[in-house]
């Protein structure tokens, strides 16, 4: 376990996960114990609406195809779905569209950190590219949440819709799960016959001792 103190800002754990994985189900948990959670993935998805500077970068760079048009006939939003299957599919423009969203992203958590009260312990910030954004420097400790291959795949095909062959393709553009679990201080495991309840208290337990 590698204890990072950070200096000048409220205590920040990490949280990520490959898809599947189940990383916002213990985000939720630990929301159960007054813990505040900033979901990275969730902030990204509505900044192309937010964000007139990044929508028009997308549009520019991948093409009108990709904006949701409104009644006035402006590109008011990105479908992200169509984004997402360019974007995978290319590793260069994956760069170009992280480089491109993460610094709004952090700029929103920093803004969102500022808010929490002083008497909080401490937050979680949640994001499926911890480690590739490089966010992971600014926390404390990381959690990486944990499934069986088999579980991810039926969770995304149910969840979303998708074939296997899609799970598979998105989980192998994915950081690989040994290193996620080698770069992370806690590991949670979520499948079926887990108890992620018991993991995230013990857990919950072993931070607070060191703040």
């Amino acid at each position: 376990m590698s204890f990072k103190k950070m200096h000048n800002q409220i205590f920040t754990v990490g949280l990520t996960g490959g898809i599947g994985a189940g990383k916002s189900t213990v985000g939720r948990v630990f929301e159960t114990l007054g813990i505040p959670r900033f979901d990275a993935d969730k902030y990204a998805h509505k900044i192309y609406s937010k964000e007139d500077e990044v929508r028009e970068a997308v549009v520019e760079r991948f093409g009108i195809e990709v904006a949701i048009i409104d009644e006035e006939g402006n590109a008011s939003d990105i479908d992200r779905l169509k984004l997402s299957a360019i974007v995978f599919e290319n590793e260069k423009d994956l760069e170009f569209l992280n480089e491109l969203v993460h610094p709004v992203v952090r700029k929103g958590f920093e803004t969102w950190v500022n808010r929490i009260p002083s008497n909080i312990p401490y937050v979680i910030r949640e994001a499926a590219i911890l480690f590739e954004s490089g966010s992971e420097k600014g926390c404390s400790f990381v959690i990486n949440v944990s499934a069986d291959e088999v579980h991810r795949i039926d969770r995304v095909m149910q969840r979303d819709n998708w074939s296997k062959k899609q799970v598979v393709e998105r989980m192998n553009k994915q950081l690989k799960e040994h290193i996620r679990i080698e770069k992370s201080d806690f590991v949670i495991f979520n499948n079926p016959e887990d108890q992620i309840l018991n993991q995230v208290h013990q857990i919950h337990s072993k931070i607070l001792s060191h703040r």
